[in-house]
């Protein structure tokens, strides 16, 4: 028996909430008020509903406490629910807006999506840039090349 679960709360849960907790700290690094660095121990997991999940985070450097909201939804998830209406996705997969031209969507058909370590990834790159963004592009003022 798992005396550290609460009652009526499925095993998975814990695992599910850490997983949560890691993908919101990888979007929200920093405390707004103070700037100090989140760690993942600051974040608790609310609740859910669905794939809706409410997040409280508090800095304790300042005690500034901040509420998150996130949509969090497996793939695998969205299909079985399509199933269940008795829907299937277009050839090609689910029809999403987008700005993208259709070359544009051809090139980036069979890109993975962003991941958890992409993301951990760009917030430890965002730690350290001091956003000099011609410095990054290596282009100087006159560069005007088209992309």
């Amino acid at each position: 028996m798992d005396h550290d679960r609460a009652p009526g709360r499925p095993a998975g849960d814990e695992a599910r909430e850490e997983r949560i907790k890691r993908l919101i700290h990888a979007a929200v690094t920093h405390c707004g008020a103070c700037r100090r660095a989140y760690l993942l121990d600051d974040f608790s997991v609310i609740g859910h509903r669905d794939h809706l999940w409410m997040v409280t985070v508090i800095c304790e450097g300042c005690r500034n406490q901040g509420f998150i909201t996130a949509i969090v939804e497996q793939p695998e998830r969205a299909a079985d629910r399509r199933a269940d209406r008795g829907s299937t996705p277009p050839p090609g997969g689910p029809k999403r807006p987008t700005d993208l031209t259709p070359a544009e969507r051809d090139r980036f058909a069979d890109v993975p999506p962003v991941g958890v370590d992409d993301l951990l990834d760009l917030a430890a790159f965002l730690d350290d840039f001091d956003g000099d963004f011609r410095s990054l592009l290596n282009r100087d003022k006159g560069d005007r090349r088209a992309q």
